[in-house]
């Protein structure tokens, strides 16, 4: 399991770009994840470049 509670052997295809979680805050270039902030388990936090291509298990399609 990584940072953002992301399963190794996940199959689904939902990258960070298009996570309702994800946002730009400051000099970030990959973004910040919100879920931890907005569901009460902890600071938001950076979004390593190893998983924003992958995403992880708490992805939610982005409102438009």
């Amino acid at each position: 399991m990584n940072m953002l509670g992301a399963d190794s052997t996940r199959t689904a295809s939902t990258a960070c770009w298009d996570c309702d979680f994800r946002r730009d805050f400051d000099n970030t270039f990959l973004g910040i994840c919100t879920w931890f902030e907005a569901h009460g388990k902890g600071p938001n936090k950076d979004i390593p470049p190893a998983l924003v291509e992958k995403g992880c298990k708490h992805w939610k399609k982005k409102q438009r």
